[in-house]
C-alpha cells in the first residue's frame, strides 16, 4: 500500500512498509513495532490489499505527524481507501474497538492482538493509541473495515 485515504475524517496520508524490533522489557526480549513519522504504517507480515486476508496499518496520533489524529471519529459506514499506486481498494468501516492495553497482563495484550493477525477474510485493521489527551496512549484504537 502506498496511500490511505478516509475523506470522513479528512485523512489522506502516504503509507509506508513498517517493521519491528527486539527490545528488552523487565529482562524479556519482546518485539516492537516501528511506527514511522509523518505516514501511515504498512505491516510488512500482514497481507496486500486484495489478496483476501487482513491488511494492518498502524500510524501515530498525538506525535509524530499525527497521521492517525482523527481515526478515532471513523464511524460504521465510512469509507476508507487504500491505494496500490494507481490501484484503489475501497473499505467500509464495520467496527471499532478502544482496548485497555497499559498495565495490562499479558494475556489481555495478546488478546488485543488478535486484532492484527491473520483473520481469513479480506479486511482493513488501523490501529493507533487513545486517548490523545493526557495521560494519553493507555488503550488501543482498533477501526476494522471491510470491502
Amino acid at each position: 500500500p502506498t496511500r490511505i485515504v478516509a475523506p470522513a475524517i479528512g485523512l489522506d496520508a502516504r503509507v509506508v512498509p513498517m517493521g519491528w524490533e527486539m527490545v528488552e522489557h523487565n529482562g524479556t526480549a519482546v518485539s516492537t513495532w516501528i511506527v514511522p513519522k509523518n505516514a501511515a504504517g504498512w505491516h510488512t507480515n500482514s497481507a496486500l490489499p486484495g489478496h483476501g486476508e487482513n491488511v494492518v496499518l498502524s500510524g501515530h496520533h498525538n506525535i509524530a505527524g499525527k497521521v492517525f489524529r482523527y481515526v478515532v471519529d471513523l464511524r460504521p459506514g465510512d469509507e476508507v481507501d487504500l491505494y496500490v499506486d494507481a490501484t484503489s481498494y475501497t473499505y467500509i468501516v464495520t467496527e471499532k474497538y478502544i482496548l485497555k492495553e497499559a498495565g495490562m497482563p499479558l494475556s489481555v495484550r495478546q488478546k488485543n492482538a488478535q486484532w492484527i493477525m491473520p483473520t481469513g477474510d479480506e479486511r482493513l485493521t488501523i490501529v493507533t493509541c487513545w486517548p490523545y489527551e493526557a495521560p494519553g496512549n493507555t488503550h488501543r484504537l482498533i477501526v476494522v473495515a471491510r470491502p
